[in-house]
């Protein structure tokens, strides 16, 4: 399933990547047209090129008819001409012949030009007076220039309708170009969420697949310090029976008796994993809720005492409670005295005889403060982090049984109780682990926090 929306993933994003391209391209194509349609100007050209010979045509003729009615007139009659022709030479060549065709007057251009060349020479030397030539010559022009006018009309409607349409196309052109950079834009914006969608779901599944490694190494350290765990008192039951099944009826009582007493505790001990390892399965499936009440807290401590002192009556532990302390708490004293004992019992395990543990209460902050300190072999500060995972067990605690759920399960009852559990640490000087519960269960944190724990 994933390599098929592996697959599907590619293909869109591909299939994405292609339309930007062609998208892009298109939108460079059209400005490009439209910038070489802003650049015609074929008919502002052509426009100048008719008005200009009309007024060459009007100047001659003028220039003729002032020459012959006035006696002094200085018209320079030939230059006039020689501008006419060459206007008349450029109507006639190349694409501005074509556009005059266009026009209707490519014929009659030809014609207007073969007339007034044939009277080159009578324009030339044209005299005061001669009134029958220029009259000659402005039946040839008159014609010519309404013709010429008619032509410069023509084509500035031409030239109008021409820009209309080029407008309509470059408005067009730009509304395209527009809608391609808009449609690129809501590909990139695709192209951007598809990408950080497959980075997070990509992390997602990095972050649960180490998570899954994380947890398969924690079960499988777990199901081999559980094993050993569980073979070491089994072998000391089963070389207990195997002795006492040799020796019959020739031991003595006393050494019945302790055996008896070292099978007893073995069990014991068995049970306490057995038990350990159900309360980590409880607190999974959160089957452990709190049931809060009024509990004495000197009555608590003392009691956590009084049950540490009875495993082990070789150890030291002192009390101390603050002045400021409240008598009372309300939470839920079984699950309180759970945790205490489980850190009075490790404090005890990782500290030698001859060195006391404490528990001293304090309150702060509308909280009560329950430390436990020892003297013993400490954790390392790269420990620490891990110190309250499943099944995890510090390097200081080779040789000293015990699965790595303690710590675990104390910290998830703290959470449940609406605290925390902190710890603080030091190799070769020993830990202070304190567990700080709110003096009022219905606090916002204790609430908070003991949602948290049962979600």
């Amino acid at each position: 399933m994933t390599r098929r929306n592996d697959i599907i993933a590619y293909v869109v994003a591909g299939t994405a990547i292609v339309a930007f391209a062609i998208l892009l391209i298109f939108a460079l194509f059209r400005l490009a047209e439209t910038e070489a349609e802003m650049r015609e100007n074929e008919g502002d050209n052509m426009l100048w090129a008719i008005s200009r010979t009309q007024s060459a045509a009007l100047l001659l003729d003028a220039a003729v008819t002032r020459y012959v009615a006035l006696p002094q007139s200085t018209a320079d009659i030939e230059r006039r001409y020689n501008v006419l022709l060459s206007r008349l030479t450029l109507l006639s060549e190349g694409p501005q012949l074509r556009y005059m065709s266009d026009l209707g007057m490519s014929d009659n251009l030809a014609l207007a030009e073969q007339e007034i060349r044939a009277f080159e020479g009578e324009i030339l030397n044209l005299s005061f007076g001669n009134t029958g030539t220029v009259a000659a010559i402005h039946e040839v022009l008159g014609p010519l220039i309404q013709e010429l006018g008619q032509a410069g009309n023509r084509s500035m409607v031409r030239q109008w309708e021409a820009t209309g349409a080029r407008l309509d196309k470059q408005r067009q052109s730009i509304l395209q170009v527009i809608t391609s950079i808009l449609a690129i834009v809501a590909l990139g914006v695709f192209l951007s969420v598809t990408m950080l969608r497959a980075m997070a779901g990509r992390q997602r599944f990095l972050r649960s697949f180490e998570r899954e490694q994380e947890i398969a190494e924690a079960y499988r350290s777990f199901v081999a310090l559980v094993s050993h765990q569980f073979r070491t008192p089994l072998a000391v039951i089963d070389s207990a029976m195997q002795r006492l099944l040799r020796s019959g009826r020739t031991m003595k009582p006393t050494e019945i008796e302790r055996r008896a007493e070292q099978v007893r505790a073995e069990v014991g001990g068995l049970t306490d994993l057995i038990g350990a390892t159900l309360d980590v399965v409880r607190l999974e499936a959160g089957h452990v809720t709190a049931d809060p009440g009024v509990c004495n807290i000197e009555t608590l401590v003392n009691r956590v005492r009084a049950g540490q002192l009875a495993e082990t009556p070789g150890h030291v532990i002192k009390v101390q409670i603050a002045d400021e302390v409240p008598p009372f708490i309300e939470t839920d004293a079984l699950l309180a005295e759970q945790i205490l004992n489980n850190l009075v019992s490790n404090a005890v395990k990782y500290s030698p005889e001859t060195e006391p543990v404490s528990i001293r209460v304090s309150a702060l902050n509308r909280q009560i403060c329950f430390a436990v300190l020892d003297s013993g072999v400490g954790i390392s500060d790269e420990e620490q982090e891990k110190l309250f995972g499943r099944f995890y067990r510090a390097s200081t605690s080779e040789g000293v049984p015990g699965i790595g759920v303690g710590l675990s399960i104390a910290s998830q009852l703290a959470t449940l109780l609406g605290g925390e559990l902190e710890c603080i640490s030091h190799a070769g000087i020993g830990s202070t682990f304190t567990l700080k519960l709110p003096i009022d269960w219905g606090t916002p944190d204790a609430e908070s926090n003991a949602q948290r724990s049962t979600a």
